[in-house]
């Protein structure tokens, strides 16, 4: 056992099980994390190869399983292995929430591990999803819209990381790419969560026209070009959360009046892009077209 307890030296989620800490290694600790239990043999090549493997891919997913090894040269652990109903060396069950989950027996490739293992471990959109849960509840929409993406990106079908992202793309005024991701969520996920994004949808829609933005808009019609009605609309625009428009209101006054002296155009321009979530493909759009005209 000298070289793999030199490996359990470098990996702390590799325990060896005894009559002690069993309960809490094994019982507790699949509370938190999977417990691959390899019940192994010195006695045996394969057990002493498979061990081997074992370690390794133990390595490669440190916060996500603990291997729990019990060696069943000692008499104590022969009887854990006849509890667990243990017939044959090696063998390794997975353990989670107190109950087994599935196992196997004999020598296994590396590849064939981590396709075994690979149902039960967290899936990279899973701690995307947990990250944007985190932002939502703190109201940090500007952090949560790039994660919420990635998570949307590698699992298009989980209506849980599509209503995040709507969500998202909601409070940062983002209607229409919300719409459109709202019209694809199917009847059986349409629960609570899904009810307040189509209520709070109607809710921004309403403030993208309000009586301020509609007087405006009217008067902008009858003065096209009017550069201080415009710069109002898009003030407007801004409150309402609807950026997109408001910048392409800004743009064309600012192409225009570059080098006026108050610059209040281009400060506008700029407050409003600083307000704007990181990844924002509008923001890095307009982010281009202001640094081309300055630079």
């Amino acid at each position: 056992m000298d070289s793999l307890n030199l490996n359990q030296q470098a990996n702390n989620n590799i325990i060896q099980i005894t009559a002690e800490n069993v309960q809490h290694e094994i019982i507790t600790a699949s509370q938190e994390k999977l417990i691959v239990i390899n019940f192994t043999t010195q006695r045996s090549g394969e057990s002493i190869n498979l061990s081997e493997t074992l370690v390794k891919v133990a390595g490669q997913y440190v916060n996500d399983l603990n291997l729990a090894i019990v060696d069943c040269d000692d008499q104590q652990m022969q009887q854990l292995a006849m509890q667990f109903g243990v017939q044959n060396l090696p063998t390794v069950i997975l353990f989670k929430d107190g109950k087994g989950l599935n196992g196997f027996a004999g020598e296994q490739t590396h590849e064939q591990i981590i396709e075994f293992l690979s149902p039960y471990l967290p899936k990279p959109e899973d701690k995307l999803i947990q990250q944007v849960a985190q932002l939502l509840s703190e109201n940090n929409y500007q952090d949560a819209l790039v994660p919420a993406k990635e998570a949307y990106q590698l699992a298009p079908d989980r209506a849980d990381a599509k209503k995040q992202l709507i969500d998202v793309l909601l409070n940062l005024g983002q209607n229409n790419d919300a719409e459109s991701l709202l019209a694809e969520v199917g009847m059986v996920d349409q629960d609570d969560y899904y009810h307040s994004l189509v209520a709070k949808l109607e809710l921004n829609k309403e403030a993208a026209e309000s009586p301020e933005i509609k007087a405006l808009r009217e008067s902008l019609v009858a003065q096209p070009g009017n550069a201080n009605i415009s710069m109002k609309l898009a003030a407007q625009l801004h409150q309402a959360q609807q950026n997109e428009e408001a910048l392409e209101l800004l743009m064309p006054i600012l192409i225009k009046d570059l080098h006026a002296e108050d610059g209040e155009v281009k400060k506008m321009l700029m407050d409003i892009l600083a307000t704007m979530a990181k990844g924002d493909p509008v923001a890095t759009q307009y982010r281009r077209k202001l640094y081309s005209l300055l630079y």
